[in-house]
């Protein structure tokens, strides 16, 4: 516990006291517990594989807020481990995957209208279509890099890389397809690196040139990931890495290791109520 000198002048008592309060901001400041959520496609009926109706996403939206946790980027995040630099007291991020045209039309406008950011992760592949590649088999509508832009520009949205062509449905895949960014059965060594790395650079490089910002972060399709894809990932510049872990980040500051293979919480199925369950447990 810290005592002051009773014999000494109050000013010096109360630098002392402020000096040791900074000194446990500073120590517990080291170290963050941080939640990451993840949303795919928001429709008016909650219906379907990884979806959440909009008024639950909103209701999502308002309880966050309502329990102090506010938003961050990952700019921020990475911000806090390589410079120091502070986060709030109960930082959150909120992350889209497959670049869904809900996230547009839905997303984008509940979290500006709140004052809130997130960050959704594109597959490069599919940017602009409703259909599955070029077999005419339609999909769920994805949004276009004009209207990417304009939720950059707005400040509220980061748009990130989920692979360009890795996140596959295997059944309309000729060849069959692979699962997110591990090896086909059968596949050498040297073309499995081969994939990988063209992939990534593909899905960075048509990101940078498309939304005129930086590709930092890497979202795993299925959550699943390799040795080689850490390994490569990281030398082609993708400073995070996700995964579907249901479980929060835990960042510190100095070491860049606590931005890889970050846990998210899957939460397109759950009330208000379980949300802040599952993210204060």
């Amino acid at each position: 516990m810290f005592r002051t000198n009773k014999h000494a002048p109050v000013w010096i008592s109360a630098l002392l006291l402020l000096s040791a309060l900074t000194a446990c901001s500073i120590s517990y400041q080291n170290s963050v517990s941080l939640p990451i959520l993840l949303y795919h496609d928001i429709r008016e009926t909650g219906e379907g594989e990884s979806v959440i109706a909009r008024d639950v996403f909103l209701s999502h939206l308002d309880a966050l807020q309502e329990a102090g946790y506010e938003t961050v980027t990952f700019q921020q995040v990475i911000d806090f481990v390589q410079l120091g630099s502070p986060l709030p007291q109960k930082p959150i991020l909120i992350t889209f995957d497959d670049g869904y045209l809900s996230n547009y039309e839905i997303a984008w406008p509940a979290l500006q209208e709140r004052g809130m950011v997130g960050t959704i992760f594109v597959i490069g592949s599919s940017v602009g279509r409703s259909t599955y590649k070029d077999t005419g088999v339609p999909t769920i509508p994805h949004f276009s890099y004009i209207q990417a832009r304009e939720m950059i520009r707005s400040g509220v949205m980061s748009i990130q890389s989920h692979t360009y062509d890795l996140h596959q449905y295997r059944p309309l895949e000729s060849d069959g397809g692979r699962e997110g960014v591990l090896p086909k059965e059968g596949e050498t060594f040297s073309a499995y690196e081969d994939t990988l790395r063209r992939d990534l650079h593909l899905s960075r490089t048509m990101l940078e040139e498309n939304t005129g910002k930086p590709v930092q972060v890497l979202s795993y399709p299925y959550g699943l990931y390799t040795q080689e894809s850490e390994a490569i990932s990281k030398e082609l510049g993708f400073s995070v890495t996700l995964t579907t872990q249901m479980q929060p980040a835990r960042l510190r500051r100095g070491d860049p290791d606590s931005l890889r293979l970050m846990g998210r919480y899957s939460i397109d199925d759950c009330t208000p109520q379980q949300l802040l369950e599952k993210i204060q447990a």
